[in-house]
């Protein structure tokens, strides 16, 4: 009776439709179990892998391996279609840069002065000024384009005289040191040089034991137009030499003659011992051929002796050219 009564009790606890549960066998209740953890398991990882969008799982991996070719076809350059917008302006920028260093070299050897192409226009109308583009120097002209223009006239030393090409060549040894020499020296160059007219060429040669050519960005040996930019870099040149070491006329003397100048300006203040030798002027009076007339200034110290006809006024008469020659102590006198 009393198990009959729990039975009723255990039916009325619970609902008629789970009631079957508990009168199974145990191990289908556990069979049963299990297979509701597994798939409840299985479908929480699949929606988790939904979730992500980039699950790993089932997923066939293959496994390459670079050789050296292909490492070496990586490091090649790029072309220049590849390039980036940055790399490309760079290389523009460079490229403009060495045209305008090329476009400055071509304006220092024009024989015509650049302040023309920019005067003013005719009253009432705005210049017109050409394009970076557009502009383009006057074609290099050639000595024998230069003469044909007319010569130029030019004065050293109170000694002038016309033409297209002029060498001045001035001692630098150390004795011009003395009595400011070299001021004076310097000083008349310069005013030679500034008389200059832009058709016409010159060069600077200072000299002691050795020959001292003016370089204008690297060039030796040559010779440039006397345009007002030519003109500055060449005073600079002159303020820049100072006295020092000896006397040497000849290198000098044959360097200046190779530019092949209608003049030549001689300036030196070497006496008797530093005389040329016979072989050095006939080699000299030979190179030049009469070309090239070479007028010669001579600093002394003291008035000049009129007996005393030296190889400086042997090598001005066989050469063409003039003599003078200024007492270095007057200068002296100047100075104070």
């Amino acid at each position: 009776m009393s198990q009959n009564r729990e039975k009723k009790q255990f039916r009325r606890r619970w609902p008629e439709w789970l009631l079957p549960a508990f009168f199974l066998p145990s191990w289908l209740m556990s069979l049963g179990f299990h297979m509701i953890v597994f798939v409840g398991v299985a479908l929480f990882f699949q929606r988790a892998g939904d979730i992500e969008g980039n699950s790993d799982i089932g997923r066939v991996v293959d496994i390459y391996v670079k050789d050296a070719q292909d490492s070496t076809d990586d490091q090649q350059e790029p072309n220049d279609s590849e390039l980036s917008t940055e790399e490309q302006t760079f290389d523009e920028s460079a490229t403009e840069v060495v045209q305008q260093e090329a476009l400055v070299e071509e304006f220092l050897d024009e024989p015509l002065p650049l302040d023309d192409i920019f005067a003013a226009g005719p009253p009432g109308e705005a210049p017109e000024f050409p394009s970076a583009q557009e502009f383009r120097p006057m074609p290099k002209r050639s000595p024998a384009a230069a003469r044909a223009s007319g010569p130029g006239e030019t004065s050293f030393m109170s000694i002038k005289d016309k033409g297209t090409r002029f060498v001045f060549i001035i001692d630098c040894s150390g004795s011009m040191h003395s009595h400011n020499a070299i001021r004076v020296a310097k000083d008349e160059l310069k005013n030679s040089i500034s008389l200059l007219e832009s058709t016409q060429q010159f060069q600077v040669i200072y000299y002691n034991n050795n020959a001292f050519p003016w370089r204008r960005r690297g060039r030796s040996q040559d010779i440039y137009w006397a345009n007002d930019t030519n003109k500055q870099l060449a005073y600079q040149f002159i303020n820049e030499r100072s006295p020092a070491g000896g006397t040497d006329h000849r290198p000098a003397l044959m360097m200046g003659l190779s530019l092949q100048p209608e003049v030549i300006y001689f300036l030196t203040d070497a006496d008797h011992d530093d005389r040329l030798s016979a072989g050095d002027m006939s080699a000299i009076t030979q190179t030049n051929g009469g070309r090239t007339r070479i007028h010669c200034i001579e600093f002394g110290v003291g008035p000049k002796q009129e007996w005393d006809d030296n190889y400086l006024v042997e090598l001005a008469r066989r050469n063409g050219g003039s003599y003078r020659y200024r007492n270095v102590k007057d200068f002296s006198n100047d100075a104070r």
